[in-house]
């Protein structure tokens, strides 16, 4: 089978998303990471690690959270648009080619707020009412128009 074939049944054969709660996914930052605000658009492009560096040229650690999470789903379908085969296929492309891989897991919400605390350049997602002071939001998707 060829490798868009594959991606394709992929795509057919992914469950649809899962009831989703409203308003609940930000994206979180390292404290000492050197922006405030990132669009959905940037963020898309740092988790696809299309942008591997901060404006200052210090490294973007991307953290996601475990294949079949509801957040990451609600994370990668409200912020990139893209469905859970469509992100198998795309990382599949990359480490076919060479290209990279897909950013490091960690199994829970709580995981990925430690490891951005602990990590600088770090950025990752978490659910809105586990956000405190310890990390910086740089992307409310819910409040983007």
């Amino acid at each position: 089978m060829k490798p868009l074939h594959i991606a394709l049944l992929s795509m057919a054969l992914t469950p649809p998303l899962p009831a989703l709660a409203q308003g609940s996914v930000v994206v979180i930052a390292h404290r000492a990471v050197p922006v405030e605000k990132l669009d959905p658009s940037q963020a898309t492009q740092i988790f696809l690690k299309q942008v591997q560096t901060w404006p200052d040229g210090k490294p973007i650690q991307p953290i996601d959270i475990k294949e079949g999470a509801p957040l990451r789903m609600e994370f990668y379908s409200k912020v990139t648009g893209r469905s859970p085969g469509q992100l198998r296929a795309y990382w599949a492309r990359q480490a076919f080619t060479g290209m990279g891989f897909p950013p490091r897991e960690v199994a829970t919400a709580a995981d990925v707020s430690k490891a951005v605390q602990a990590t600088p350049g770090a950025i990752g997602y978490i659910d809105r009412k586990s956000a405190e002071g310890n990390v910086k939001v740089v992307l409310d998707p819910h409040s983007t128009p």
